[in-house]
């Protein structure tokens, strides 16, 4: 009971996150909507929509969504996207020829060896991998009821074995992968799978006697169900219910 009470308490503070960055992308539109109209007016100087409109500002856009986003894993790619997007467009914006541009790269590098070296070194790190998982060829091998996977810059290939699978967590952020629970059962009831996917691809594989429902939400992406479903033979008293969301990206459920 304690284990159930703190996931939902989990799941909870992150649905929280997910509305934070619903409204912060709501808010960019609505500025740039405006922005047009007043620009079409003269109210605003048109030069500067190459600015506002621009690559750079979608990086630094997209990498505040991240940070909203509440996953604190994603917080070094996040900075990566900001810091790329900022120093281009200070350049850009004060027609500077610093060199900063042939710095970026290569701090980018050290800034992912950092996180690299961080996560190989944590001793929590290692005792949650070996507790949750072990490695095969095919990738990870889960048998814990609950799934908890976060990757950015990175593919993760997860097979699920519990017999008891109560749902969890997971996110790719410009990576992807494989999370295939067709050797899994469904714990009794209502079971919440939350799914995560920025600039990248998702597969999922579930058994077709399971009962799957779909709620998704996507922003330049899609997630498509392409499972052929048997309605006679699914047990109604166990159900996964798949919450998705997808910017530019793409998630697809078979079997």
């Amino acid at each position: 009971m304690e284990k159930n009470f703190a996931y939902k308490s989990k799941k909870t503070n992150k649905f929280s996150h997910s509305k934070l960055r619903g409204i912060i992308f709501g808010l960019f539109l609505l500025a740039a909507g405006l922005i047009l109209i007043l620009g079409n007016f003269n109210f605003i100087d048109k030069e500067l929509f190459k600015y506002i409109f621009s690559w750079q500002s979608l990086l630094i856009i997209l990498g505040i969504l991240l940070l909203a986003g509440g996953i604190k894993q994603h917080w070094f790619g996040s900075l990566i996207l900001i810091t790329i997007g900022g120093v281009f467009l200070f350049e850009e914006i004060y027609k500077l020829k610093t060199g900063l541009a042939n710095m970026i790269w290569p701090a980018i590098l050290i800034i992912i060896g950092i996180a690299i070296l961080i996560k190989i070194f944590s001793s929590k790190n290692k005792l949650k991998y070996k507790a949750k998982t072990h490695k095969n060829l095919s990738g990870e091998v889960n048998n814990e009821d609950f799934i908890d996977c976060s990757k950015v810059f990175s593919v993760a290939n997860i097979l699920v074995k519990s017999q008891n699978f109560k749902g969890g967590s997971a996110s790719f952020v410009f990576g992807g992968g494989e999370i295939d629970l067709r050797q899994a059962q469904l714990a009794e009831g209502l079971n919440i799978l939350k799914l995560e996917c920025v600039f990248g691809g998702l597969k999922i594989l579930v058994p077709n006697t399971w009962d799957v429902s779909l709620e998704t939400s996507s922003v330049f992406g899609g997630f498509n169900d392409e499972r052929e479903i048997n309605i006679d033979n699914i047990d109604k008293t166990k159900k996964l219910l798949i919450k998705a969301e997808t910017v530019f990206g793409r998630a697809e459920l078979c079997n």
